[in-house]
């Protein structure tokens, strides 16, 4: 079996350019913990997960417990405030991506190392699907 047997087409992204209030805004809307990111011409160029937001709001030095009890959460959301006008693409990390054409066992051992999902590009490394271990999955009927 291939890849392309199983991706789902068309997933859901985000280019590149668009503000990360756009990107938390679709994850949040879609209940996604990782978002795939694209450039103007279609070709991925990584992704932006639900870990890199939780980053985002940590504080930026160690607190100690009783910073941390009086911490509100304003304080919370103005560590991410500044960032929500940002690019995209300034906070998209490299991803593993398997080829349309490559055998469903190379985007399985990608899976079971913890990937939600894997991206599937083309040659010309445009994004033309996407695969899971549920879209895998759905050919069977519970």
């Amino acid at each position: 079996m291939k890849c392309k047997q199983y991706m789902l087409s068309a997933p859901t992204h985000v280019l590149d350019t668009a503000p990360l209030s756009e990107a938390l805004s679709i994850m949040i809307r879609k209940h996604m913990q990782d978002l795939m990111v694209i450039n103007a011409q279609g070709e991925f160029i990584g992704t932006i997960t639900s870990f890199a937001f939780s980053k985002m709001l940590l504080p930026t030095a160690p607190q100690l417990p009783d910073e941390a009890d009086q911490e509100t959460a304003e304080d919370v959301d103005n560590r991410l405030m500044p960032l929500l006008h940002r690019k995209v693409g300034d906070f998209t990390g490299a991803h593993p991506v398997v080829d349309p054409e490559a055998p469903l066992s190379e985007a399985l051992r990608l899976l079971a190392e913890g990937y939600i999902r894997l991206p599937v590009v083309g040659a010309d490394r445009k994004l033309v699907g996407a695969l899971s271990s549920l879209t895998i999955l759905r050919r069977f009927r519970f």
